[in-house]
């Protein structure tokens, strides 16, 4: 089920900030795909729904994440998003960002508790994804974040 929060402009039009296209995907999760920091601000501040799923089951945490956004995945974040919500397939935005080899991107969602060890329906974890895309330096970071400090 899709819903729209309204929000007038000051201007007495009403704009949907959660419409979703035909894919399930809302301004925010374009926004934080893209890494538009202050367009993602301004949507969460209208109302954007930060647990918002495409059709795929994918939050914006986990598209900033699949791209690399460390800034907007830190936004996010503070802003109250659940730090591993699941997609269809069980990812988590950790996984991606793995798998993609999103360094700065894995650094900050595992300061914000994001779990290492999690794994998705078909088994993998994080650092299985690094390490199967050839992305030393992403497995290194998980491998430390498992260390006691």
């Amino acid at each position: 089920m899709k819903t729209t929060v309204e929000i007038g402009d000051g201007e007495g039009f009403m704009q949907q900030v959660d419409l979703a296209d035909r894919h399930g995907h809302t301004a925010l999760m374009i926004a934080a795909r893209d890494g538009k920091v202050a367009e993602v601000e301004d949507l969460l501040h209208r109302g954007a729904n930060l647990s918002a799923k495409s059709d795929k089951g994918k939050t914006p945490l986990h598209y900033a994440a699949a791209n690399g956004r460390a800034d907007v995945v830190h936004l996010l974040l503070s802003r109250g998003a659940q730090v591993d919500p699941r997609d269809r397939d069980g990812h988590t935005p950790l996984m991606l960002a793995a798998n993609y080899g999103c360094d700065q991107t894995i650094q900050t969602l595992i300061w914000h508790g994001a779990d290492p060890l999690a794994m998705s329906n078909s088994g993998s974890t994080a650092m299985v994804y690094a390490e199967h895309n050839q992305h030393p330096e992403s497995l290194q970071i998980l491998v430390k974040s498992l260390k006691p400090h």
